[in-house]
């Protein structure tokens, strides 16, 4: 409702309704999850971030580009400190995000705050051709599809599909990763379609460093194309590098400029056979898909914060403090880590 009310009233709903989709899913193993999405778009997102900014300035006081060290619990307030900077509050709401998931890391040790982590979604970015996947996309506009492999039984998904859109790469710690974007305005449509192909990744005692272990294998792929790695899917079920000249007599034109490359000297076997075994799936249900010259760029990771213990409210064990968003390890998306902000300040306003 907020991101309506400031500059998203034109934007689509889309809800799974169609059970014929559902059903095609299931009778090839393939279970489509029931979602209502509403498509915003990168560019819509500037514009109600800064609607939002405009509505609050004057009530509001922003800080911008300043770090915070510590945050220290005294007798009857915190107080954040930083280079040059320091704060006190009564009461504090913590959202780094991902990218702070070390720093959230170190607040948590010196508050004695439990945590917990034991997760990471290691896969890769596809890019077809926007026909492909048109049936679905266009009936649920982001079609998340689970699907378990016969090989080792490990849950493999699609996250963030964003037809007519565009492949990035994004620097995390210094680490550079894929993603994707997609547009509202159709001035700024590609003939592509784009989504990640992850593979869930759950540890058990005694290992604890999970993002560690995604960031090992991104740092690989950093080291071999200097960057993204980019692959067609032929050149992957052969064994061999691909090329750009085979990338450019190919019908899918990529979006981002990647390095041609082998994505099996990158990713471990495990998920890489997952991986395969999806894109086959998926291509019984949508023609096309295990193309030869369907586009894999590598690798994209999403790191989950530890898992913070933080009560029903979202505040931790630390009176006052609460923890929202992704750095949490509760929510995953933007979406969930907005309507996390609304919880949490809600239930603050209540206790006040």
């Amino acid at each position: 409702t907020i991101n309506v009310e400031n500059g998203g009233a034109a934007s689509r709903l889309f809800a799974n309704d169609r059970p014929d989709i559902a059903k095609l899913c299931l009778q090839n193993d393939l279970h489509l999850l029931k979602a209502k999405v509403r498509h915003l778009g990168t560019d819509i997102n500037y514009v109600v971030l800064e609607n939002l900014f405009n509505a609050l300035k004057d009530h509001v006081k922003f800080i911008f580009d300043t770090e915070i060290d510590t945050i220290e619990k005294g007798e009857d307030e915190f107080v954040l400190t930083g280079k040059d900077f320091s704060v006190c509050a009564d009461q504090v709401i913590v959202s780094t995000g991902r990218s702070g998931s070390k720093w959230m890391e170190k607040i948590c040790d010196s508050l004695h705050i439990p945590t917990e982590s034991s997760r990471i979604d290691i896969g890769v970015r596809v890019e077809v051709p926007y026909d492909i996947f048109s049936d679905m996309t266009d009936a649920l506009y982001e079609s998340k599809i689970v699907y378990r492999t016969r090989r080792y039984q490990d849950k493999v998904r699609t996250f963030c599909m964003n037809p007519h859109g565009v492949v990035v790469s994004e620097n995390t710690n210094g680490i550079i990763t894929v993603n994707g974007h997609s547009y509202e305005d159709p001035a700024r449509y590609t003939d592509n379609t784009n989504f990640a192909l992850l593979v869930s990744n759950h540890f058990t005692e005694p290992f604890h460093q999970s993002n560690q272990y995604g960031e090992s294998i991104a740092r690989l792929s950093n080291m071999l194309g200097g960057g993204v790695i980019v692959q067609r899917f032929g050149d992957l079920i052969r064994g061999q590098r691909s090329t750009q000249e085979r990338i450019a007599k190919g019908f899918v034109t990529p979006t981002l400029q990647a390095t041609p490359g082998d994505l099996s000297l990158v990713i471990p076997k495990r998920q890489l056979d997952d991986i395969i075994e999806m894109i086959e799936a998926l291509d019984r249900v949508c023609p096309g898909m295990a193309s030869d010259d369907t586009l894999l760029y590598g690798i994209e990771v999403k790191f989950y914060n530890m898992q913070v213990a933080v009560d029903e409210d979202l505040e931790t064990c630390v009176k006052g403090l609460y923890v929202i968003g992704d750095c949490s390890g509760v929510t995953h998306s933007l979406s969930h880590a907005s309507a996390s902000g609304v919880y949490a300040a809600r239930r603050i306003v209540e206790k006040l």
